[in-house]
């Protein structure tokens, strides 16, 4: 193994530079629209405000209140307390997997397109990293035959993505539990990033690797499905409590403990878990019927584009334009204060991409796709111009 620094963060470099200028209309966040502390505490009684603000703030214990662990427990079916670590969000609960995992030789396999927190560490590590590239034509779900021949005896962690970042795609319990024996068989962990299971646009939401595969690992967090992110709440979930210990160890070298006051909100929010998120769901709904509706009228003006796979469960969406997108994206952002976020940062197979978030305001969405779908059109007539 021969660490290396990190590489800039591409999607999160590309938030940097617009996600907070004034005025800014973010139409590609992966969350829903922000929930607020008020909103939170009017989900209970006065005794739960004062609690609140009686609330001390000293250090936790690592790996987080026994009460928030039960109830994070009960999004699962087969779980209790103590299967549970809390984390500071999933991109921690990701970089002390990728500590436990580490030892010379060793390679681990991604899914492509993906959020690029796991991959990314592990390659400033040293790690060999090994990518499965999704694609459209299959509904962005993973071959199993390409993926059973990346795995060998060194690779000792498989990292899924399902319901998928950026494409919203889902796959079946069968084909979570093949994977598992694929993983089980070598001896690596099989991950699961499940931030998008409970924001199902499409009947129930799937069950979870960890509910039907025995050594199945996942990562939740209260961002996406909720829209919690200022929390920073998350969480590993498995029953290899040798893992969950080790990464407590590793934990006493990043953050140590989750701040008091996002555990206090992080537990009131999963007491009301349905109720806070079904408004969120009703408006992720609305706006990819809105995508959807803009998609077609812009077919009428281009050759078959732009194309997408209709999102089964997320708050994202991946469309292909008929050209690369950033620097249409960035033309968005700067004279529209529309901010997009082009496939380019997943990797330069996916440059003619845009990730479109469906979370936000219906409102807002609405001018903003009325606004994306004249500036394709205005892209159109100048690429023709340049021509």
């Amino acid at each position: 193994m021969s660490p290396h620094p990190l590489s800039p963060f591409r999607l999160e470099r590309w938030f940097v530079e617009f996600e907070f200028v004034p005025g800014i209309r973010n139409l590609t966040a992966s969350g829903p629209y922000d929930a607020t502390t008020q909103e939170l505490l009017a989900l209970e009684d006065e005794g739960t405000t004062q609690r609140y603000l009686n609330l001390g703030l000293g250090y936790l214990e690592n790996p987080g209140r026994e009460s928030l662990r039960q109830t994070v427990s009960s999004l699962y079916t087969t779980l209790k307390a103590e299967d549970i670590q809390i984390t500071s969000g999933a991109s921690e609960a990701l970089f002390l997997l990728t500590w436990f995992v580490m030892e010379p030789g060793a390679n681990i396999v991604v899914e492509e397109p993906c959020y690029e927190n796991l991959p990314g560490i592990a390659s400033a590590l040293g790690f060999e990293v090994r990518r499965l590239p999704l694609r459209m034509e299959d509904g962005w779900k993973p071959n199993l035959e390409q993926l059973a021949r990346l795995i060998d005896e060194q690779t000792r962690l498989i990292y899924l993505v399902h319901p998928h970042n950026p494409t919203g795609s889902t796959v079946q319990v069968e084909e979570m539990q093949a994977i598992a024996r694929m993983a089980e068989r070598v001896g690596a962990l099989v991950v699961n990033d499940e931030l998008f299971r409970l924001i199902a646009l499409d009947g129930e939401p799937t069950p979870s690797i960890i509910d039907v595969a025995e050594h199945g690992i996942c990562i939740g967090d209260m961002t996406k499905p909720w829209g919690l992110g200022g929390l920073r709440i998350g969480w590993i979930a498995s029953r290899n409590h040798q893992l969950l210990q080790r990464v407590s160890e590793a934990r006493d070298y990043s953050t140590m403990c989750s701040s008091a006051p996002g555990e206090f909100l992080a537990e009131v929010a999963l007491r009301h878990a349905s109720q806070l998120i079904a408004p969120r769901l009703t408006a992720a709904r609305a706006n990819r019927e809105q995508l959807a509706q803009a998609i077609a009228q812009a077919k009428a003006h281009f050759q078959g584009l732009p194309a997408w796979q209709r999102p089964e469960a997320s708050y994202t969406a991946f469309v292909q334009l008929p050209f690369p997108a950033e620097a249409f994206c960035r033309h968005l952002a700067l004279e529209r204060r529309i901010l997009l976020l082009p496939g380019s940062v997943f990797g330069p197979a996916y440059e003619n991409f845009i990730r479109v978030g469906l979370g936000g305001d219906t409102h807002q969405f609405e001018e903003g796709m009325s606004i994306m779908l004249d500036e394709l059109l205005r892209w159109r007539e100048r690429s023709h111009l340049r021509g």
